[in-house]
C-alpha cells in the first residue's frame, strides 16, 4: 500500500477567477508559474479565467496564451464589430455605461449578441472539444433559473466557454430548455471548489476589483454596481479559504471593461507571482512531503 501511496504523483490544480480585461494578470501569473517550473495537472475557470484556462490546458504554454490574447485586446475585435463602436470618440467604459443604461431603460437582456462572443473565443482556442485539451479542464457556468453551478468538462467546449463568459446585463443567457445559462462568475467567482478533492495542492488567482476609490456618484446605478463589487469580493474571499495557496495580483482598480489596461494587468500578473514564488514552492514541497 505504501509503495501504490508513493508512486502516486501529487497533482496541482489551478483555478481562474472571472474579471472581463482584468483576465490578463492571469496569463502573467500563469507565466511564472510555468518559468518557475511548476507543472500544472488541471485547471478550472469561470468567465474571463475559463477562456484563459482553456486555452492553457490545450497548450500549457501561458507565452502563446499572451500572443493570442494580445492580438484580440490590441483590436478589441469583439467590441469593435458591435454598433457601440461607432462613435471612436467615445471611450470603450463610457460607452458601456451608456448602453447599460439605455438597457435597463428599454428592458433588453443584454448589449452584445452572443454569436460575437462565440466569434472572439474561436479566435483565440484553435478546438472545439474538450478531448482535445492536454490536461483537464472543468468550466463552470450558473443556471438563473435555479441559481445553481452548471460543470462542464467533457463534449463540446465552445458552448460552455461561452455560457460561462455571458456577463448578465452585457451578453444574452443562454437558453436551454429549462436552463437560463450565464457568467459563471456569479455563483462560482474562483472555481477551487469543483477541483479542490481532485488535488493534492490547489492555487487560485483572483483577479477581483479590489481598489475601490469613494463613489463619483450617489445616483442608483452608482451604489447597486459598488454593492456588486463588496458581495463578490467577500464571496472570493470565503471560497478561496479552500485553496492551499492565493495569488491576488494587483489589478489597479480597473474594470472588466477597460481592455486598454492589458498590457499592465499582464505586468502586474507576473509581479504578484514573482513576489510569492519561494512561498509558494516551499509550501507545494511541504503539502506534497506531507502526501508522501
Amino acid at each position: 500500500m505504501s509503495k501504490e501511496k508513493n508512486e502516486k504523483k501529487p497533482s496541482l490544480g489551478v483555478a481562474l477567477g472571472g474579471g472581463g480585461a482584468r483576465g490578463a494578470a492571469h496569463i502573467g501569473v500563469l507565466q511564472e508559474i510555468k518559468e518557475a517550473g511548476i507543472k500544472v495537472d488541471i485547471v478550472s475557470g469561470v468567465s474571463a479565467g475559463s477562456v484563459i484556462a482553456a486555452m492553457y490546458a490545450f497548450s500549457e504554454d501561458p507565452f502563446w496564451i499572451e500572443d493570442k490574447f494580445r492580438k484580440l485586446w490590441s483590436k478589441s475585435d469583439f467590441i469593435s464589430k458591435n454598433k457601440m463602436a461607432s462613435n471612436p470618440d467615445k471611450s470603450f467604459k463610457k460607452k458601456i455605461l451608456d448602453h447599460y443604461t439605455a438597457i435597463h431603460n428599454l428592458h433588453k437582456n443584454s448589449l452584445v449578441d452572443t454569436l460575437e462572443l462565440e466569434e472572439a473565443i474561436k479566435t483565440l482556442l484553435p478546438i472545439n472539444n474538450f478531448n482535445e485539451l492536454k490536461i483537464p479542464l472543468k468550466v463552470v457556468a450558473t443556471d438563473l433559473n435555479t441559481g445553481e453551478d452548471v460543470v462542464y468538462e467533457r463534449g463540446d467546449l465552445i458552448g460552455p466557454l461561452v455560457q460561462s463568459c455571458s456577463i448578465p446585463g452585457i451578453f444574452s443567457p443562454i437558453i436551454e430548455k429549462n436552463k437560463v445559462m450565464s457568467d459563471g462568475g456569479v455563483g462560482m467567482p474562483v472555481p477551487v471548489k469543483v477541483i479542490k478533492d481532485v488535488c493534492n495542492f490547489t492555487i487560485v488567482i483572483d483577479i477581483g476589483q479590489y481598489k475601490l476609490n469613494g463613489l463619483d456618484s450617489s445616483n442608483a446605478k452608482s451604489i447597486t454596481k459598488r454593492a456588486n463589487i463588496i458581495t463578490s469580493n467577500r464571496l472570493k474571499s470565503l471560497l478561496s479559504l479552500q485553496a492551499d495557496f492565493v495569488i491576488k495580483p494587483d489589478t489597479l482598480g480597473k474594470e472588466w471593461s477597460d481592455f486598454d489596461a492589458c498590457e499592465d494587468l499582464l505586468i502586474q500578473g507576473r509581479k504578484s507571482a514573482e513576489n510569492i514564488m519561494g512561498e509558494l514552492m516551499n509550501s507545494i514541497k511541504q503539502k506534497n512531503s506531507n502526501s508522501l
